[in-house]
């Protein structure tokens, strides 16, 4: 394993114990992932890019269908990041865009959503409040995505 990728293990915990905790988690940790995984697969910049760009195009599309659906469910403009989705968790979700390729992007996306909501009903009785914390349950989720793709050479979901 390199440094690099043991890095970005250690920022994914971070991301974990202080979303768990604190229900937000420190800008300087979605940027130093994002850092890490530019890093890890620096090879061919303009393909690396373009994975970028479609896999952000996702994501922006995505908050703006919450967007959009949740304004017209309440009949006046939802601001997601007030009642639904942290901005930690779009950072979060923005900074892991070059890890994946786009396909494996929206697999981990939706898998990480619905691993994140078991894992809430698993833990609702210990958890003092009521939110989500998704940066931190996807990140616990990523990682061991990271050490699967790691270890077996089978389905690499990630780039590595």
């Amino acid at each position: 394993m390199n440094l690099a990728v043991l890095f970005l293990l250690i920022g994914l915990l971070f991301v974990f114990f202080q979303d768990l905790k604190y229900r937000h988690i420190h800008i300087v940790l979605p940027i130093l992932i994002f850092a890490l995984c530019f890093y890890i697969f620096k090879n061919n910049i303009l393909f690396q890019t373009m994975i970028l760009m479609y896999n952000i195009f996702f994501v922006v599309l995505t908050l703006a269908l919450l967007v959009f659906y949740m304004s017209i469910k309440n009949k006046a403009f939802m601001n997601p990041f007030q009642n639904y989705f942290g901005l930690g968790d779009l950072l979060f979700f923005l900074a892991i865009t070059p890890l994946f390729l786009t396909e494996n992007y929206i697999l981990f996306f939706v898998f990480s959503m619905i691993f994140s909501v078991l894992m809430q009903l698993i833990f609702q009785r210990i958890m003092k409040t009521q939110t989500v914390p998704l940066a931190g349950f996807s990140a616990v989720f990523l990682a061991f995505i990271i050490i699967k793709d790691l270890f077996f050479e089978f389905n690499k979901l990630t780039i590595l």
